[in-house]
């Protein structure tokens, strides 16, 4: 006996005076965006060997590294060049 993977509304066509359902993606939530970066075994000894470790997690590290970069790019690009505090 075969299984349906997908569910039945999806493969039933819409009769002709369906209404159609206003979307408006302002109203829409955060997302989730996933990235993979590949570091050699330099650059990872390297992100390994960071004097603020602490307790940070790396990828954690990573993710703050690169939003710090963004911002200050962002500032730089409106004019507002101040030093991060």
């Amino acid at each position: 006996m075969t299984t349906r993977r997908s569910p039945v509304h999806i493969d039933t066509p819409l009769a002709p005076d369906t209404p159609e359902i206003p979307f408006d993606p302002a109203m829409k939530g955060p997302g989730r965006l996933r990235i993979e970066i590949e570091f050699n075994r330099e650059e990872i000894a390297l992100l390994k060997a960071r004097p603020s470790r602490g307790s940070e997690p790396l990828g954690r590290f990573i993710k703050r590294a690169a939003l710090e970069a963004a911002d200050r790019e962002a500032r730089a690009k409106s004019g507002d060049i101040r030093a991060a505090d």
